[in-house]
This record gives structure tokens, C-alpha cells and sequence, in this order.
């Protein structure tokens, strides 16, 4: 088991690493505050 613990560590720090290298977009404003179609999905189904 411990190949196993030691994967998951791996892809753990790995993601970590990932989401600390990337930086923040600002939000896109649209003309009206009308939203993209994407963005309309993803809140529709989110809740």
C-alpha cells in the first residue's frame, strides 16, 4: 500500500503546485451585465 500513498502525495503536491503557479484573470464585465452562455450553465447548474 504505501506505492499507493506515496501516488496520491505525488498528484497532491503536484495540483498544489499547479494552483500556486497559475494567477487570477480579473472578471470579464459585458455590455448590459448580460453573461456569457458558459456562465449561465455552470450557475444553473450549481445551484
Amino acid at each position: 500500500m504505501p506505492s499507493s500513498t506515496q501516488s496520491r502525495d505525488f498528484f497532491s503536491r503536484f495540483v498544489n503546485w499547479l494552483s500556486a503557479s497559475g494567477s487570477d484573470k480579473p472578471a470579464i464585465a459585458r455590455e448590459g451585465g448580460n453573461r456569457d452562455f458558459f456562465s449561465r450553465l455552470m450557475n444553473h447548474i450549481s445551484g
